[in-house]
């Protein structure tokens, strides 16, 4: 069954093209901004999204989705189920989309189920630029019932019936992703430093077509998201530990992305763009003295 009417917390990049896609399709979006950035506001504004008090989008929202930094998403669901208490709603349907453990999940769940409200584990795999190519993975008791996304627009998959299948789902991919993205960025300083920048990844394209190009993309994203990144690098590395599994790649990209973050040398959009080129980063990168030893 399509959805009519979805609250989104919050407006960030991903969340204003979920916005976007959704209003595309004639569903209602609605967000509550208060506590927010400017920067936020702003998107929502951009995503012509309305911003209402916390209490109206959980007594009307058909579907509560929270798109929020790892960090952000206890306190998110905190603040819904507080909300929904106070307004005496029971069974509203939220999904996680965050990059978050399985652990982190469950206790998502736990805080929603004491307002009686449901929770699907989900996360979404792909770029928020090209979110039609995306896909919405999700597990949990009602998550076939986000199916219904596909009329928005959306690529739904159901991985299964349990809490933290999607979460997990999530962490491993995304320590793929990142993880390339911390490797190819110390190679290619290492090889700017050597003055071989060009011929190294003239090199890899050769060896590997495609992988710088797409890598790329995703460093160049990192003045910007280095922070975030870092956070999904922490969550599985909590994760491995939980079931007794020793991370040692991610405690690496964490660490890079990491001081990448402390540059704090990105500035956000106001419509959900990404902008800058990998050279670009790279070079900034550089100047900065990422990875230069400290005496």
């Amino acid at each position: 069954m399509a959805f009519q009417k979805i609250g989104i917390l919050s407006i960030g990049e991903m969340g204003y093209h979920w916005a976007r896609l959704l209003k595309e399709h004639g569903v209602e979006v609605m967000t509550s901004s208060r506590g927010r950035s400017e920067v936020t506001q702003k998107r929502a504004d951009n995503a012509g999204v309305p911003s209402v008090p916390l209490s109206t989008l959980v007594s009307e929202a058909d579907l509560i989705v929270s798109i929020v930094v790892p960090s952000a998403a206890r306190k998110v669901a905190s603040q819904v189920a507080r909300a929904l208490s106070k307004a005496g709603r029971k069974d509203c349907l939220y999904l996680d989309a965050n990059a978050i453990s399985p652990m982190t999940a469950d206790a998502v769940s736990q805080s929603l189920s004491q307002a009686q409200a449901s929770f699907v584990d989900g996360c979404i795999i792909g770029s928020a630029t090209k979110l039609q190519e995306a896909t919405v993975y999700v597990s949990g008791s009602r998550a076939e019932e986000l199916r219904g996304l596909r009329d928005s627009g959306f690529s739904v998959e159901v991985l299964g019936p349990t809490t933290g299948q999607a979460s997990a789902f999530k962490i491993v991919y995304a320590g793929l992703t990142k993880g390339l993205q911390a490797l190819l960025t110390e190679l290619l300083l290492g090889a700017r430093k050597f003055d071989l920048l060009q011929e190294i990844m003239r090199r890899y394209e050769e060896s590997f077509p495609g992988l710088v190009s797409k890598v790329g993309r995703g460093i160049s994203a990192l003045p910007i998201h280095a922070g975030r990144r870092a956070e999904e690098m922490r969550e599985l590395r909590a994760t491995f530990r939980h079931h007794g599994l020793k991370a040692v790649m991610a405690p690496a990209t964490q660490k890079i992305l990491e001081e990448i973050a402390a540059l704090d040398s990105g500035k956000a959009s106001e419509k959900g763009g990404r902008e800058g080129e990998l050279l670009e980063a790279l070079e900034l990168f550089f100047q900065r003295g990422l990875l230069q030893e400290r005496n």
